[in-house]
């Protein structure tokens, strides 16, 4: 994809963007708690096949499996040294399901700690 068609597009039309991918994982067996991220590497499919239904109903933009891909974040399941390797498959997964005429977008969400004066 040319990386000004995106500008482009949203010149012309409005774009549709996916839904929440939490529920969709729950509802796909994650236990709560657990990490959904983890799942771009161990459940590739699923994650896949969650990302090509919102494509199926009308989406044309996906966001990746990483709102709690962060360091801080992973690291409440021993999985910050893995912070890469889930992001990168998060993006990865979601690219395919995009084909040739979908967008993806990063999903960062916070971190979850506090920072001074609060926390750290």
């Amino acid at each position: 994809m040319n990386p000004h068609s995106l500008l482009d597009e949203l010149a012309r039309r409005p774009l549709l963007c996916d839904g929440a991918m939490g529920t969709q994982l729950l509802a796909a067996g994650l236990d709560p708690g657990a990490c959904g991220e983890l799942w771009n590497v161990e459940a590739p499919d699923v994650i896949r096949g969650i990302h090509q239904r919102y494509r199926e109903a009308g989406s044309d933009l996906l966001t990746t499996n990483t709102f709690g891909g962060s360091a801080p974040a992973l690291e409440r399941h021993g999985l910050a040294h893995r912070a890469f390797e889930l992001n990168q498959m998060g993006a990865m997964v979601a690219r395919t399901a995009a084909g040739d005429s979908g967008w993806v977008l990063g999903d960062i969400g916070p971190f979850g700690g506090f920072l001074e004066p609060l926390g750290e």
